[in-house]
């Protein structure tokens, strides 16, 4: 009896082991993040990885960020992005907003204009 109950175990580790290695094989597989992303007026805009360099961001935010999805899902609703909520942002040059995260202006391309 002990060793049938040895030989279970031995197989159920072997099989969580190779769910760990293989973690598509169980069901368990990730999707990937995607970069972030904000939709705005009906445009999907992505990060550029650049800080905006511009020296006045003075006057009105032309709005906020008020809701959010996964990090590896696309926004499909206005001010929408997947990185969370509350971050007000500025149309800058067409094509691209400014978001304010951490005290910081970073710019985001609208999706096809260079941003790909």
């Amino acid at each position: 009896m002990k060793k049938i109950i040895s030989f279970a175990a031995l197989v159920l580790l072997l099989t969580l082991a190779s769910c760990a290695v293989h973690p598509e094989a169980s069901g368990m597989a990730e999707k990937p993040d995607l970069v972030p992303m904000v939709r705005v007026e009906g445009t999907l805009y992505r990060d550029t990885g650049n800080e905006s360099q511009a020296e006045n961001h003075s006057g009105t935010r032309a709005g906020k960020i008020t809701s959010t999805v996964s990090a590896d899902e696309k926004p499909t609703v206005d001010d929408q992005s997947n990185f969370g909520t509350g971050y007000e942002y500025q149309i800058a040059v067409e094509g691209t907003i400014e978001i304010f995260i951490n005290d910081r202006w970073f710019i985001f391309a609208a999706e096809g204009n260079g941003s790909d």
